[in-house]
């Protein structure tokens, strides 16, 4: 069993966004950026979602890529999947107005 967590601080990942919009399909799949899209605002939902994949890659010791790595929400419980697989472990997200934090417990 291996834990990883990560803090993202929602400002400065607006500042990136914002300034380079390409990075968005960069880093989030289409189905991640039409969840986060769907909020009045979208920021603390693309940070939750950023410090998940972060947390995760912490699990591994490597990235794999970003777009390999994806936030699904069924019945509004997120899911992690690799390579379109689900994998075994548990996520959880939270965020306040300034930041967005994330933990995934890898099953082994």
């Amino acid at each position: 069993m291996k834990i990883g967590i990560d803090i993202v601080e929602i400002q400065r990942l607006r500042e990136k966004l914002s300034k380079n919009p390409a990075l968005t399909n960069k880093l989030f799949s289409e189905e991640e950026i039409k969840y986060c899209r769907g909020f009045s605002d979208p920021y603390p939902h693309f940070a939750g979602t950023f410090a998940s994949k972060e947390a995760f890659i912490k699990t591994l010791g490597k990235n794999p890529g970003w777009l390999k790595i994806e936030i699904r929400r069924q019945s509004d419980i997120p899911h992690l999947f690799l390579n379109r697989k689900k994998v075994s472990g548990s996520l959880s997200i939270s965020h306040t107005n300034s930041t967005a934090v994330a933990v995934f417990l890898l099953l082994e």
